[in-house]
């Protein structure tokens, strides 16, 4: 059977698009990052068997003070080197992306312009503006954070058990997390711009999209139009308990792992008879909700109040999906929180 148009445009958005998105964030990441995973899986190993060796196990207090300043000493010159070069690193790889964001995002912006009216409106040129290079340059502080704290513990007087040591490998281990969540961000801001520029250049209003599996905060944004100068009404979401946090925006991201987006819309451009692409949005949203759809990392409780929440201002979703969420809200947990394969 052949898509609808609604159908149509959710793929190309939610699988093609944010896919390419996805790929490019994958190329600044594996550049900022390199080898330093495996590089600190190492430094682990290494440390773990000059502790057993000087204490004979992995439990107790270190017997010997010598011994611990000299392997405390020697992780944390580790940590130094390993980290010294990442954040420089990546805010190199950030810099040298944006252009490329900014223009996925014109193009992504014409090829959905194409999809939904036929015409093709042209590519703005791209042009990644100040506040985008000031968010790269902020990885720097993100990484030089992690390895303070990092040193900061791996002094005799805080870290005298293996557990506290380990504990401090994974602080300074952090960085790359938060190195990989902040080039998401950046990039979902750059792609976004692109976008912002195609739609300004269309005289379109905005339009909101999430993803299919996104937390219970994007998925209270799914949907929503504004006009091309106006904000988005902040602290959205479905869980009560998320609600009121954060300012009025203009555009995604909404948090660091977001790769929701804004696209062009006209009221025009809706089908007769049929839902139009904003609702189908909206209903997409709330049976998401509905059937907690959701990325692993998202608190299963969350999920439980958003649905629970959806039920009571009322779902308008069928009844199948609505004793569907009932059921999971009575047990406290929803069983399989995948979105599909095979849903457009």
């Amino acid at each position: 059977m052949a898509r609808s148009l609604n159908e149509r445009l959710a793929h190309l958005i939610q699988g093609e698009q944010t896919d390419a998105v996805i790929r490019l964030e994958d190329r600044v990441t594996q550049r900022a990052l390199g080898n330093l995973d495996d590089d600190f899986t190492t430094l682990v190993r290494r440390t773990l068997a000059a502790w057993t060796t000087a204490f004979g196990g992995t439990t107790g207090d270190a017997t010997s003070d010598p011994a611990l300043r000299r392997i405390l000493a020697s992780v944390r010159a580790a940590v130094r080197r390993l980290l010294a070069p990442l954040g420089p690193r990546a805010q190199r790889a950030l810099d040298d992306t944006l252009t490329d964001a900014v223009l996925l995002g014109a193009r992504q912006h014409a090829a959905f312009v194409r999809d939904a009216t036929g015409r093709n409106p042209g590519t703005p040129p791209p042009r990644s503006r100040r506040p985008l290079r000031d968010a790269a340059a902020h990885v720097r502080d993100l990484v030089a954070d992690r390895r303070d704290r990092a040193l900061a513990m791996l002094r005799p007087a805080v870290s005298r058990r293996w557990s506290q040591v380990l504990t401090s490998i994974g602080t300074a281990r952090g960085a790359l997390s938060a190195v990989r969540s902040h080039i998401t961000w950046v990039v979902g801001q750059a792609v976004n711009e692109g976008l912002m520029a195609g739609i300004r250049a269309a005289g379109a209003q905005k339009l909101w999209v999430a993803e299919q599996d996104a937390c219970v905060r994007c998925a209270a944004y799914a949907g929503l139009v504004a006009d091309v100068g106006d904000d988005f009404p902040g602290g959205l979401s479905w869980d009560p308990q998320q609600r009121g946090r954060g300012e009025p925006l203009p555009a995604p991201p909404l948090h660091p792992a977001c790769r929701c987006r804004v696209v062009a819309w006209r009221e025009e451009w809706a089908e007769t008879g049929v839902p139009s692409f904003p609702e189908a949005l909206r209903r997409e949203a709330r049976r998401s909700v509905a059937r907690g759809f959701s990325l692993p990392t998202e608190s299963n409780a969350a999920r439980i109040r958003a649905a629970r929440e959806l039920l009571r201002r009322g779902a308008n979703l069928p009844r199948s999906v609505e004793a569907y969420a009932a059921t999971a809200i009575a047990a406290g947990r929803f069983t399989d929180r995948n979105v599909p394969t095979g849903r457009p």
